[in-house]
Formats: structure tokens, C-alpha cells, sequence
């Protein structure tokens, strides 16, 4: 019987950002992308929208016990989800993640404050030209043959993400306050999942080094992958991807 995978996207996305590899997932694991509160199929949703309130909205949807991907914001939400009830966990796996997403006075492994915010305006004044302004964030480097591909990629994945209703301006703010406003450093220390990281060598959204911070401070840290892409580094390299995300689940905890 195939294990339960529990994924959850990142900020202004939905489920669909996973279409691409779910074939892959698919032969081995009972796979369910769930659409965080706010996004996709779960667009009413009207509750509170604290760290803690959807972590345990999400657990909420979820099996009763499974594997569980988080990226990005999802990321920040599934160690959350961990934390408050580890026992609903068999392994958890941490993509594009940081336990604090800003820099501040002892923290220097995030980012500024100022783009996301000009970033937010964007989506409230055009959805469809902010939402490709994120994504080629996500996907820059100063390789050109690497981000032609990257584009391309782009161009691959709006039509998936269109299929589902957009986040209204609301959840897109109420999803960056949590990303501003969360510092999980303290609270590491009790992740006790064995926990897996996924991290982007040229991430401009999360830097690397705020993931392997995150890996050092694990009570369970199983290993830690840093992949010659960007933000997506289950899109920018699926294979590789792939390959230590199924060894992972599947090794012996």
C-alpha cells in the first residue's frame, strides 16, 4: 500500500504548480496537492489567517498520517504543521525554505521587505503581468542559457496555475504578513519530524544559506540537497528532484 504525500504550494500559487511531476510522485505515493486556504479550490475561505490557525486548517485536510512537502510559504506552514502535531507526520520534506523570510538586526540570511511590498501593489493592479514578474524572480540567474529555459518553464506553468480561481488581494496580503511577521528559530528545536531540505543554489527569494541554517538547526535532519536552480527546484530540476525525494521517503527511518 503506497504511503500518503501531503503537498503545499507557495505564496500566490495553487495545487497546480505541482501538475509537472505528480506522474512522477504518483507511482509511489497516494499523492494529494492540497490548495492552501485562500487559493485554488479553497478560494472562500474566510478564517483566520495567523500562522498557527492555517497550519492547523491544513492539518485539518490532510490524512492522518502521511509525508508531507512544503515550498516556500507552504514550507513555512508544513514546520508549523510539525511542530504543533508531529505525530501526524512521517517524514516531512522543506523546499526553498527559511525559518525567518526578512533580514533584521541578527538575522541576515533573508530578504528585504520593499519588493514584496511593490510586489504585492503589483497583483492588486495586474494579476497576470505580476504573477509572471514573480515567477521569472523565482527562476533568475545570470545564466543565459539556463534562464531561457527557466522562461520557457514559465510559459509551461501559467496555464495550470490559471485553471483554478485567483487569490483574492486579501489572502495575497494576509500571506505575506505571515511571511514578514514569522521567525520559527526559536522554535526549531522541537521540528522533530525527520525532515529532509531541498534548497536553490541561485534562490533570489530564499537565499541557500538560510536553508542549510535551517538543516543545522534540525533535531532530525536527514540531508540536505542544494540544486543548481532557483526558487523551483523541483521544475528547474525534476530528475534530481525526484531521485532524493522518493529515496528519502522510502529509506528506513
Amino acid at each position: 500500500m503506497k504511503q500518503p504525500l501531503v503537498l503545499l504550494h507557495g505564496w500566490a500559487m495553487n495545487a497546480g504548480v505541482w501538475e509537472r511531476i505528480m506522474p512522477a510522485l504518483e507511482p509511489h505515493f497516494e499523492v494529494m496537492a492540497l490548495d492552501l486556504p485562500g487559493y485554488g479550490s479553497d478560494i472562500e475561505f474566510s478564517g483566520d489567517y495567523s500562522l498557527d490557525a492555517i497550519a492547523s486548517e491544513v492539518l485539518s485536510r490532510a490524512p492522518e498520517k502521511a509525508n508531507w512537502v512544503g515550498w516556500s510559504l507552504g514550507a513555512t506552514i508544513a514546520m508549523k504543521a510539525a511542530i504543533l502535531s508531529p505525530d501526524r507526520f512521517l517524514k516531512l520534506q522543506l523546499v526553498s525554505a527559511t525559518p525567518r523570510f526578512l533580514n533584521g538586526p541578527d538575522w541576515q540570511l533573508g530578504v528585504a521587505w520593499e519588493p514584496f511590498e511593490s510586489l504585492a501593489r503589483d497583483f492588486e493592479a495586474d494579476y497576470d503581468q505580476a504573477i509572471k514578474k514573480f515567477l521569472r524572480l523565482q527562476v533568475l540567474t545570470n545564466d543565459r542559457n539556463q534562464f531561457k529555459k527557466s522562461r520557457h518553464l514559465i510559459r509551461e506553468l501559467i496555464p495550470g496555475l490559471d485553471r483554478s480561481p485567483r487569490p483574492t488581494n486579501q489572502t495575497l496580503q494576509e500571506g505575506l504578513n505571515i511571511l514578514g511577521q514569522t521567525d520559527l528559530r526559536s522554535e526549531l528545536s522541537r521540528l522533530s519530524v525527520e525532515s529532509q531540505v531541498i534548497a536553490g543554489q541561485n534562490d533570489h527569494v530564499v537565499p541557500v544559506g538560510a536553508s542549510e541554517y535551517l538543516f543545522r538547526q534540525l533535531p532530525n535532519g536527514h540531508s540536505l540537497h542544494t540544486l543548481p536552480t532557483g526558487h523551483l527546484p523541483f521544475l528547474e530540476a525534476t530528475g534530481k528532484y525526484i531521485e532524493e525525494s522518493i529515496n528519502f521517503m522510502n529509506s528506513a527511518q
